[in-house]
């Protein structure tokens, strides 16, 4: 009997919009009033990903350490 620790993974997705500036250009032409023009800024879509991925031994061996916290396990 060898006991294999299950496999274990933990999933976190986030939207994540940015909208940079629009950009204004000024016109000038020598036979018409000057005016300008407005070029929307773009907008970033992304969906950043967190994942974690293990098995249960690193949750039994938490549990084991308790508050020693050794190895960034513990509370």
């Amino acid at each position: 009997g060898l006991a294999c620790p299950e496999p274990f993974a933990v999933t976190r997705s986030d939207i994540c919009v940015i909208k940079y500036p629009d950009t204004v250009v000024d016109i000038v032409e020598p036979d018409l009033p000057p005016y300008s023009v407005i070029y929307p800024g773009p907008m970033l879509t992304t969906f950043p990903q967190h994942t974690v991925v293990g098995s249960t031994a690193l949750l039994d061996i938490g549990n084991l350490l308790g508050s020693r916290g050794s190895l960034g396990f513990g509370g």
